[in-house]
C-alpha cells in the first residue's frame, strides 16, 4: 500500500477529522441563538454529519432525531451524540411522523443541485407541525468572489496524517469547491467536495412555493452565511 494514491467519495475519509478540521464552537452560538428564540419539543436535523448540534439539542432536553447520508459520519457521530440517527436522503424521506423543527446546518443544502431544492422542501414540509419551523444556512454568493484566488491550508493532523485542504471557487459553473488530500501511511487518500451557490431570491421562491412562509436573515455570519427559517 506505501506510495497508493486513492480516490474516495465525500466523507469517506474525512469523516473521522471532520470535528478536527470543520469544526466552528463559534457558528453553533449563532444557530442557537435562532434554535432557542422559540420552544421545540420535536427536532430533526438533516445532512447531521458528526452531530454536535443535535447532542447539544438533546441535552436541553428536545427529542432529537439526527441523520445523515454517510455511514461514515454516523459512526463518527457516536462521539457527540447518543439519540437516534437515521441513514436519509434529505432530497426525498418519509418517515411517517411530524415534528417542531428540522434543521439543516453548516451549508450542507449546498451540496444539492438547484433542482433539487424544491423536492427536499416539498419533503421538510411533509414532516413539520402546523407552526413548525424549517432553519436552514447557505452559502452567501460572495464566497464565489472570495474563493476567485486559491485558499490553502496545510498541517498535521497526528504524528501520521497530514493533510492539504484547498477550496477554489468557479463563477461560471456557481460552486465551491473544496479538494483535500491526506497523506498517510498508508498512502495519499484525495477526497473532493464540490458545492452549488444558490440566489437567495430563487430559495425564497422554492420555499414558498411549497407553502413555507419565509424570512432570510442575511447578516447571519456577514459575507460568509445566510439563514432561512421557513413556517408551516
Amino acid at each position: 500500500m506505501e506510495g497508493s494514491n486513492k480516490e474516495v467519495k465525500e466523507y469517506e475519509y474525512l469523516a473521522k477529522y471532520y470535528d478536527y478540521l470543520l469544526g466552528d464552537e463559534e457558528a453553533f452560538k449563532f444557530w442557537l441563538e435562532y434554535i432557542n428564540a422559540k420552544d421545540y419539543h420535536t427536532v430533526l436535523e438533516l445532512a447531521s454529519g458528526s452531530s454536535v448540534l443535535a447532542g447539544i439539542l438533546k441535552k436541553q432536553g428536545k427529542e432529537v432525531t439526527a441523520s445523515d447520508i454517510s455511514k461514515e459520519m454516523k459512526e463518527v457521530a457516536t462521539n457527540n451524540f447518543d439519540g437516534e440517527y437515521l441513514i436519509l436522503n434529505m432530497i426525498d424521506f418519509d418517515l411517517h411522523k411530524k415534528y417542531d423543527l428540522i434543521l439543516c446546518v453548516c451549508d450542507s443544502i449546498n451540496y444539492l443541485y438547484e433542482e433539487e431544492l424544491e423536492q427536499m422542501f416539498k419533503s421538510v414540509y411533509k414532516h413539520l407541525n402546523d407552526g413548525g419551523r424549517f432553519i436552514f444556512d447557505m452559502h452567501n454568493p460572495k464566497r464565489l468572489k472570495e474563493f476567485d484566488e486559491e485558499y490553502i491550508e496545510e498541517g498535521q493532523i497526528d504524528e501520521n496524517v497530514y493533510y492539504q485542504w484547498t477550496i477554489n471557487s468557479d463563477t461560471f459553473d456557481r460552486t465551491v469547491n473544496e479538494h483535500f488530500t491526506f497523506y498517510t501511511p498508508d498512502g495519499m487518500i484525495q477526497e473532493q467536495h464540490t458545492q452549488n451557490v444558490f440566489e437567495v431570491d430563487d430559495v425564497k421562491n422554492k420555499l414558498e412555493n411549497v407553502g413555507l412562509e419565509s424570512e432570510v436573515v442575511m447578516d447571519f455570519i456577514e459575507d460568509e452565511k445566510i439563514l432561512f427559517i421557513g413556517t408551516k
